[in-house]
């Protein structure tokens, strides 16, 4: 099994970046297929591609690798395809990380095909494999989201082989997605806490349901996602450093810019750091009276603590 750091290592602006980023990308569809015996049913719908609660987060590499295989820049591949977003992680708080993520329907879906399957998500790759690795592909199952995903639907092998390279390929995204998030934000992984705006939230659950509804109320059990994306997009992705976004994402498009990136992807101690910023110690944000305030705080659930 290849490792991503027998690459060559890119150490000047001289060398050329698309060629590192070409090795890269080939690594990993290689480990994408290895030892895999999952297949997608040919009658299979694309949920997953469609709808618009799953979030599909990406990284830059995801975005350089789409850009490359498009022929096009990547600010413009960006631009229709990609947006920041909140994920929740299967948390069930408030608490929501910033990400780049894919838009919804998918952009890259045609003909319920991939358009991009060579160089697609690296989430995508692991989906649903990984949840069998981590032994939560039957509690995921009976999840009403995924009631009409049919690979939920049949027992999926997993060989002990396959199961060191979703291990492997779970390590790269970890690595993808923190530098990532370090390149667009100069921070690791940002957090926001909405549990002050709760208010703010309902109402605009509300107005939205009441909308839908033709004025008629209609008790607010909980606030759907996409409302509190939308507030987030809305108000507090146009505050620093999420406002910065766009343009580190067009810097891409120069040479300089993607070495710039690909450097920090090798750096091996930013990575050890930004890793060492775990739930104990993880940066979060709340938007207070028009501003963001960040401060590192603990967001484990007090039962996971351990002293």
């Amino acid at each position: 099994m290849e490792d991503w750091k027998n690459n060559q290592t890119i150490s000047s602006q001289a060398r050329n970046p698309r060629q590192w980023l070409a090795a890269y990308l080939r690594n990993r569809a290689d480990l994408a297929s290895y030892k895999s015996d999952f297949y997608c049913d040919p009658t299979c719908t694309r949920p997953g591609c469609k709808n618009q609660d799953l979030q599909v987060p990406v990284s830059i590499i995801d975005l350089l690798g789409a850009a490359m295989y498009r022929d096009q820049s990547v600010s413009a591949t960006s631009a229709g395809n990609y947006s920041l977003g909140l994920l929740s992680n299967e948390r069930e708080d408030w608490i929501r990380i910033v990400n780049l993520r894919l838009k919804k329907p998918c952009p890259f879906l045609e003909n319920d095909r991939c358009s991009i399957y060579p160089v697609r998500p690296l989430p995508c790759i692991l989906f649903p494999e990984y949840l069998v690795n981590e032994g939560t592909f039957e509690a995921n199952a009976g999840k009403d989201h995924f009631q009409d995903f049919l690979c939920f639907q049949r027992l999926i092998p997993l060989s002990p082989e396959r199961a060191k390279v979703m291990a492997h390929l779970k390590k790269m995204w970890k690595r993808e997605s923190l530098i990532s998030s370090f390149y667009l934000f100069n921070h690791g992984l940002c957090h926001i806490d909405f549990s002050n705006l709760i208010k703010e939230l309902s109402h605009e659950a509300g107005s939205q349901r009441e909308a839908e509804s033709g004025g008629e109320p209609e008790p607010l059990r909980i606030i759907p996602n996409l409302v509190i994306e939308r507030f987030f997009l809305k108000h507090i992705a146009k505050c620093q450093p999420f406002a910065g976004a766009r343009e580190k994402i067009n810097q891409l498009d120069n040479p300089e810019g993607q070495v710039e990136f690909l450097q920090l992807l090798q750096d091996d101690l930013l990575v050890k750091k930004l890793k060492n910023y775990g739930d104990d110690r993880a940066l979060v944000f709340r938007y207070v009276k028009g501003k963001l305030q960040a401060k590192r705080r603990s967001i484990s659930a007090p039962e996971y603590k351990f002293y």
